[in-house]
């Protein structure tokens, strides 16, 4: 028998596995209501839709993420070492908790763009936060010296995050794919 009560961010939490694991579309309500712990009546009197709580579960992720990222690299001091460092936090977040034929469930930015990106305006403005925060952190980790002490043109940085993120996405595709390889391909080229 379900609590009466529930915690509204446990509940986004198993929201947010659910649709990181199947999706939007393929997430049903009775695998949604499941993965939160709550009956369809306390659902409904906590949340507007499912719609609403993928939105909440998208912000959840972001700032999950952002916390994670940033943790990663406060104490690195080469330029290196904190995109390495990314890049395989990144990895280990798009590790896949359950069973499934690859062992990736991939980023959750990657996985709504493709999903719903091209169709749902409110949902490609939500991802432009998503990508925000990736690249603000892949600017932070890139405005760190190299070992040598040399830094890179402010310029050169912002262009380089972007094309971190973007990198990062397709490697994640690629992995969930089942194609891990380009991760030491990809950061030699990049850093």
């Amino acid at each position: 028998m379900r609590n009466k009560t529930f915690d509204p961010d446990e509940a986004l939490l198993g929201a947010l596995s659910a649709f990181w694991q199947r999706g939007f579309e393929t997430t049903n309500m009775p695998e949604l209501l499941d993965s939160m712990g709550v009956g369809r009546a306390s659902f409904y009197n906590a949340f507007d839709s499912k719609r609403d709580v993928f939105l909440k579960s998208l912000d959840l992720y972001f700032a999950t993420v952002e916390g994670h990222l940033a943790a990663l690299i406060a104490n690195v001091r080469d330029r290196h070492s904190a995109v390495a460092a990314l890049i395989d936090g990144v990895l280990v977040v798009a590790r896949s908790t359950e069973a499934n034929a690859t062992g990736w469930r991939g980023c959750l930015i990657g996985n709504t763009a493709l999903e719903l990106g091209a169709n749902d305006r409110e949902i490609v403005d939500r991802l432009k936060i998503g990508v925000e925060v990736l690249r603000a952190q892949f600017k932070k980790a890139l405005s760190l010296p190299s070992a040598d002490g040399t830094k890179r043109p402010d310029p050169e940085i912002d262009h380089s995050a972007l094309h971190l993120v973007a990198s990062v996405q397709g490697l994640l595709v690629l992995a969930k794919s089942g194609l891990p390889e380009a991760r030491a391909a990809m950061l030699a080229t990049i850093v």
